[in-house]
């Protein structure tokens, strides 16, 4: 999500996170695989785990976590 602020754009990761979750539950009540597989994907991306520029190499592997409450 996207906050104004004072003229300032305040940029939420975890908001996003929770919508694109939300997205993707609802794509898949309706057996919708390749929206369920899109959200996925840009909650990878938003996790940092893809992207379209990086080298094998320069992967970063260490572990990470995610806390979803609800």
């Amino acid at each position: 999500m996207v906050k104004k602020s004072k003229g300032q754009i305040v940029y939420q990761p975890s908001e996003s996170f929770d919508q694109l979750t939300k997205l993707q539950e609802m794509a898949i009540s309706q057996e919708n695989v390749s929206l369920a597989l899109k959200a996925e994907e840009l909650k990878g991306k938003l996790a940092g785990l893809y992207s379209d520029k990086k080298e094998p190499e320069e992967l970063d592997t260490s572990p990470f976590e995610i806390k979803i409450i609800k």
